[in-house]
């Protein structure tokens, strides 16, 4: 824990982590560790599952009229023992650092609305999230999940920029 990190250890501060498995999710959990924790904090891994993705998989569809119940069956199974090993990597995570929390994995249309809700749900007071550093123009053409947490939370929201994305841009603006 840095310095000063130590604050008021009577109140609890809940703070959400958005996790996904990514290296920008780490090094922000890892930057929470290093300088914004608190002793007392109760720590939530959010792991925001997208589902849709499963659902407009073209695997289940055996045409365009009719599906296969079995095989949806089998693909929400399949991915739901992947979520649980994600989960268990994420536990692994607050163990290693002797943060007090959980993981916590909400299904959501989208990964930003399900980050939003379950800080809702939790009471948090802050949310932790990576980013992937994407330009002006990718980030208006896809979204961005960060963006959408800054705008869509109702408490404040810490965005961590992984340094390597911070010189690859750097790197991409002087050959420009």
């Amino acid at each position: 824990m840095s310095e000063g990190a130590s604050g008021n250890s009577g109140a609890k501060r809940v703070v959400a982590i958005a996790i996904d498995g990514s290296d920008n999710a780490r090094e922000a959990f890892k930057f929470y560790v290093k300088n914004v924790r608190k002793e007392g904090d109760k720590v939530y891994l959010i792991h925001a599952v997208e589902i849709n993705s499963v659902l407009h998989s073209t695997q289940w569809y055996s045409s365009p009229y009719s599906f296969d119940k079995e095989m949806l069956h089998n693909l929400l199974e399949e991915e739901k023992g992947k979520i649980k090993a994600k989960l268990e990597k994420f536990a692994e995570l607050l163990k290693e650092t002797g943060c007090d929390g959980t993981v916590k994995s909400i299904h959501a249309e989208s990964p930003g609305a399900g980050i939003c809700k379950a800080a809702s749900e939790i009471n948090a007071s802050l949310v932790v999230i990576g980013t992937r550093g994407l330009g002006k123009i990718r980030r208006t053409f896809m979204g961005s999940v960060s963006d959408y947490v800054l705008h869509h939370a109702h408490v404040p929201v810490l965005i961590c920029r992984h340094e390597d994305v911070a010189e690859q841009q750097e790197q991409h603006q002087k050959k420009q």
